[in-house]
Order: structure tokens, then C-alpha cells, then sequence
């Protein structure tokens, strides 16, 4: 089977969208469906995935300030593959990788917004850098950030090393991340049901199967490096 069909991804996401619909997950999934539609007219996977959000009615531990009990988190996320896949090379030409919070005092009471934002950036040129700057990397901050105090500062670094992520793996890393599953049950529900446990395998194949295959010493892969996924390791 082709781990990029098509087809294959067109039913992994219709399967998604019953899934969240059978253990109730808390959010606005419509552009799931939307997406869905738009990919009937594609003949790769490519997407740009937008107004996807999840909501948390409850306060997430550790937040600050203490007393802010809903939140909105949204995801947004470009994919392009390109044409022709060659597995020695990166399958992605074109990657934007989005989380956005918004963080409320109650779900009534909204009036004051607290942000917060993460975003999982492709760079091209990683020879051409002020700074250590892996491939995949995660970075805090971006155009969300508004809540900043006289005692608070917003750096562009560090850039964390990380695999990229599709809609499948942004959503199951969101809802274990954010949602506390004592809490919500439909994270474990979720998490121990087969068919997403499949789906989820099926996208970390795609994506981070030979991202991981880097640190293999037979790697063949000339964009997932060693050097080039994990710049600050010496070896």
C-alpha cells in the first residue's frame, strides 16, 4: 500500500470525523468535513487546513493567571506532497504547522482574551542560519502572543527539534497534551480504540518513519540527516 495514497488518507480522515463524533470530542470540526469535500478535487495530498478548534471547559493545570477556566485552541496546518515521491528525500515541498490559544476567564465570561501560540516550522536552508535551526522544528511564540507583562520576555529561540505533523498526528497530539484525560474520557476512549489507533500509525509512517530513520546508520534519506534534523548533537 502506498503510505501517501490518496485514497487511503481520504478514508483515514472520513474515519477521524465519525470517531470524534462517536466519543463526543470537545470542538468545532466542520473544516474536517470541508476538507474532506476539497480533496475529492485533488489528485495528491495537499491541503491547507484552517478554523479547526477545540475547546476545554476547565482550567488546564499550570496555567497562569490561575483563574481562567476555558480555552480555545485551534489548529492550523498546510500540507503539499510533492509529485513525484522519492523515499531518499523529504515528501513534503510546502509544510505550515499552527497552535493558537486562547484562554478565558469562563466560557461565558470572554471579554478578556490571554493568548498563547506554537508553531511547527519546515526550513530549507539550514546552511544559511544566525542560529541552530533544524529542518523540523517547534518554536514558542508567533502571532497569537498578546499577553506579555513588565516581567515577561518573548524570545524566537529555541527552535526544538521535532517531527513534522499532519492533521492526524496535530490532532492526537492536541488532545494529549491539553485535555486532561481524567477529565475527558474521551481521550483514553479514543486512545484505545483500534481504528484510530491505525490511523495514527498510518500518518507516523508517513511522517515520522523516515524522520526517525535518520539516526539509523543505513540511512539513505539526503534531507532526513542527522545533521540536518538535530544540528546541536556532535558526533
Amino acid at each position: 500500500m502506498n503510505i501517501w495514497s490518496l485514497r487511503t488518507f481520504k478514508i483515514d480522515l472520513s474515519k477521524l470525523i465519525e470517531l470524534i463524533d462517536k466519543y463526543n470530542v470537545t470542538g468545532n470540526f466542520q473544516s474536517l468535513s470541508t476538507l474532506l469535500e476539497d480533496l475529492d478535487k485533488k489528485e495528491l495530498v495537499e491541503y491547507n487546513l484552517r478554523d479547526l478548534s477545540f475547546e476545554i471547559n476547565g482550567r488546564i493545570e499550570g496555567t497562569q493567571p490561575d483563574n481562567l477556566h476555558y480555552c480555545q485552541i485551534f489548529l492550523e496546518n498546510m500540507l503539499m506532497v510533492k509529485d513525484e515521491l522519492d523515499f531518499n528525500l523529504d515528501p513534503l515541498y510546502a509544510y505550515n504547522f499552527d497552535i493558537l490559544i486562547s484562554v478565558y476567564k469562563s466560557r461565558h465570561v470572554t471579554k478578556k482574551e490571554y493568548s498563547s501560540s506554537w508553531h511547527l516550522d519546515k526550513h530549507k536552508d539550514i546552511n544559511n542560519t544566525k542560529y541552530t535551526h533544524p529542518t523540523y522544528h517547534f518554536q514558542f511564540g508567533g502571532k497569537k502572543l498578546e499577553l506579555i507583562d513588565d516581567e515577561m520576555a518573548i524570545l524566537s529561540c529555541p527552535r526544538i527539534p521535532h517531527p513534522p505533523m499532519d492533521i492526524f498526528l496535530g490532532f492526537h497530539f492536541i488532545i494529549s497534551n491539553f485535555f486532561n484525560s481524567k477529565n475527558f474520557q474521551f481521550v483514553n476512549l479514543l486512545k484505545e480504540d483500534d481504528e484510530y489507533k491505525q490511523i495514527i500509525k498510518r500518518a507516523q509512517e508517513r511522517l515520522w518513519t523516515p524522520y526517525f530513520k535518520a539516526f539509523d546508520s543505513e540511512n539513505t534519506n539526503t534531507d532526513f540527516t542527522f545533521k540536518n534534523l538535530f544540528p546541536l548533537y556532535i558526533h
